[in-house]
């Protein structure tokens, strides 16, 4: 009985001692923006991840502890994403960080996360700067942005089009530019010649000079790393130009609100995408629809509900191989254990000691206007190995 007071006394003193876990419950936080310019996306996300947690909580928790759920809003400003994480870590004291929105909040808080060693698992970016280089206490999503021009220059390749002629608008940003670094690497694996490079400064709402300039090039396809607004506002404006090439654009612009915003001017729009709720198919997709079913039936799946789910589903599987005692360092470990990890709507997840990457491969999605939502037209498509 001495050995077993001892053993529970070592417990709850281990309780004490790992920020955010009690014997009953585990904090966790995420920061996105709830009242900026991403209101939409942060709302989303956020609803996706209480969908997920909702269903563990009704299981029991993991180890017997309920998840406790803090979200805080950035508007989308790196100075209040930083204020957010201390007041998470200070005030609320929670055990790590998840599905942070966007990779300038998510960026702004590195520095936090290196200094107090507090995981971070999916920030919601695919920008390379997440994984590349690896840093510890950062685990990326699928789907980097170089990545998916590259796969896009293959799926073009593979459709059978003879002498394909790129083009690419994209957001004069990280994000564009991770994009237009991939196309050119993709160009360059396929020896395929760019015939224009258009930019654009974010929040911009007009695109007839670089419409007219992209036009005048005559590609054959136009890449776009643009946002949902600005997706259909260049889709108009080609409509208005009465000029047809393909666009195929990054999982940012997948949303099924372009589709809705770009009207008919979407039809035959393609965006990749690196989440696939939309197979039938495919267990955990199914899962996912059953529980919105079960807890949120008025809501239809979407793109950044799926994603704050997913994270939230990643999150919890490291949390179990974590064991029953989490702490900070045991939750990496516990993430570095991951290999082809396939139980998610996302492609194979693999992290390790110097890999932060989940995993590049996408589907191609197409616009149906009628509908006014994305099917899916691939299966997963990897990128060809750089030269």
């Amino acid at each position: 009985s001495i050995v077993l007071l001892s053993l529970v006394l070592a417990s709850s003193l281990w309780a004490e001692e790992t920020p955010g876990v009690t014997e009953t419950t585990i904090k966790i936080g995420t920061i996105c923006d709830l009242t900026g310019p991403l209101a939409f996306y942060g709302k989303e996300l956020s609803a996706g991840a209480r969908l997920y947690f909702s269903f563990i909580n009704d299981q029991g928790g993991v180890h017997g502890r309920k998840i406790d759920y803090i979200v805080e809003d950035d508007s989308y400003r790196p100075p209040k994403a930083v204020a957010a994480a201390r007041k998470l870590l200070d005030k609320d004291g929670i055990f790590c960080f998840m599905a942070v929105l966007g990779t300038p909040s998510s960026t702004a808080i590195f520095p936090i996360l290196e200094e107090t060693k507090v995981p971070l698992i999916g920030p919601v970016t695919a920008s390379s700067t997440m994984h590349t280089p690896p840093k510890r206490y950062v685990f990326a999503l699928p789907g980097s942005y170089d990545a998916q021009s590259r796969i896009a220059v293959k799926y073009i390749v593979n459709s059978g089009v003879e002498s394909p002629r790129l083009a690419i608008l994209y957001q004069d940003d990280g994000y564009g530019r991770d994009g237009l670094k991939g196309l050119r690497e993709g160009a360059k694996v396929h020896n395929l010649e760019i015939v224009a490079e258009e930019t654009y400064k974010r929040g911009a709402v007009d695109f007839s000079s670089q419409a007219l300039n992209l036009k005048k090039a005559d590609p054959t396809h136009v890449i776009l790393y643009t946002v949902v607004r600005e997706t259909a506002a260049i889709l108009k404006e080609a409509k208005r130009l009465n000029w047809n090439p393909v666009f195929i654009g990054s999982n940012a612009t997948a949303d099924d609100k372009t589709v809705a915003l770009a009207g008919d001017a979407a039809e035959g729009y393609l965006a990749l995408q690196f989440m696939d709720f939309y197979s039938e198919d495919l267990p955990a997709g199914a899962a996912y629809r059953e529980l919105i079913k079960k807890y949120d039936p008025e809501r239809s799946p979407g793109f950044l509900h799926a994603i704050g789910y997913t994270v939230a589903s990643l999150l919890v599987e490291g949390l179990r191989r974590t064991g029953e005692n989490p702490t900070r360092e045991g939750l990496v470990e516990a993430m570095e254990s991951f290999e082809n990890f396939t139980n998610t709507m996302m492609p194979p997840i693999t992290y390790g000691k110097n890999k932060r990457g989940g995993g590049d491969a996408a589907i191609v999605l197409r616009a149906d206007v009628d509908a006014k939502k994305f099917v899916k037209i691939s299966d997963w498509i990897k990128p060809e190995p750089l030269k």
